[in-house]
């Protein structure tokens, strides 16, 4: 039995664009491969904690700090010792985990700080992250992952009766409510309230409305219309049955997205200053749609345009029209 660690401490969409390497990983040595992950705490240690497919999760935050002053990191380098790894795949691009290939006990390592991995806009970052195991895992086994979740649990109650046909939004995204921040990805809480009217008009289905807690403030008249119901502030395994049993998801770039993405949920993702062919839904099982309005100055997230826009023509420009049109595509017949 082969014995893996992985190495992906990042937000939930982060550690969900990282998943194709456990198919490729099972695709590789076999079902009974043992696959560990070094992981953010929260969200994404989380999910990763109820994949069937994953043996154990070591939740690193604060991923600077030296390993001798770090709890969970020293827990590592102790079980490495006493059950060292066939392989460690590092799939990150900056230089915070290259000492892990000093303390983690190994065999074989892949990633940095043996090679310099950078992203490129042009390419998907999995693809970059891809990169990294191909030749040793094989080209086509790598080539045929893409993102997935085998999750252990149970039934959540949903705010829509069972066998109910319905849609999920999510508007929000982190940063959202932070102190002087524009929110660039946002969509018009109008274009939303105008999207649920198409729905409902067309279809009759429900929609349930997706976020955290602190952004039911930013989206009042949304959480009031006429057959919308609110998941704001609900468990992520609420979000995981909300997801997998919808017709579709229509979010800005947000892990949320990516969930969708990774549990074979139809996605029609819309997106403003962020770059869909670096970030977008990253699937091989199911349809998504990337909406982009195709403004000259998209993308412009992290440069001087972003922090000089105050119209956020990319997102606005986005009709709700376009976008019930888009999810009428990638539902199921």
């Amino acid at each position: 039995m082969q014995r893996v660690l992985v190495i992906r401490i990042g937000r939930l969409g982060d550690t969900l664009l990282a998943t194709p390497v456990i198919e490729a990983l099972r695709q590789a040595f076999g079902p009974g491969v043992e696959i560990d992950f070094a992981a953010s705490p929260g969200a994404s240690a989380f999910i990763l904690d109820l994949d069937k497919r994953v043996n154990r999760v070591f939740p690193i935050a604060h991923r600077s700090t030296p390993w001798r002053l770090h709890r969970v990191k020293r827990a590592l380098e102790r079980h490495s010792h006493q059950f060292p790894y066939d392989l460690v795949i590092n799939l990150e691009c900056g230089h915070e985990c290259d000492d892990f290939i000093r303390f983690v006990e190994h065999d074989k390592f892949l990633g940095r700080p043996l090679v310099e991995t950078q992203h490129r806009k042009e390419r998907h970052c999995v693809d970059t992250e891809k990169s990294i195991y191909a030749d040793f895992l094989g080209r086509d086994i790598t080539r045929e992952a893409g993102t997935s979740l085998k999750l252990k649990l149970d039934t959540q109650q949903l705010p829509v009766p069972a066998g109910v046909k319905y849609l999920v939004m999510n508007p929000g995204f982190s940063g959202l409510g932070k102190a002087g921040y524009r929110s660039h990805r946002a969509w018009p809480e109008s274009h939303w309230l105008r999207l649920v009217e198409l729905v409902r008009k067309d279809s009759g289905w429900p929609v349930l409305v997706n976020g955290t807690a602190a952004e039911q403030t930013f989206f009042p008249g949304l959480l009031e219309a006429p057959g919308v119901h609110s998941l704001m502030g609900s468990s992520l395994p609420t979000l995981v049955q909300a997801l997998s049993n919808a017709q579709c998801l229509v979010s800005v770039d947000t892990g949320t997205m990516h969930l969708a993405a990774a549990l074979a949920t139809p996605v029609v993702a819309l997106f403003g200053p962020t770059n869909p062919q670096l970030t977008g839904p990253y699937s091989k099982k199911v349809a998504s749609k990337v909406l982009v309005s195709g403004v000259d100055c998209q993308p412009c997230v992290k440069t001087a345009a972003q922090r000089k826009c105050t119209l956020n023509r990319c997102m606005t420009g986005l009709s709700p029209e376009m976008v019930y049109d888009a999810c009428l595509q990638v539902v199921p017949a």
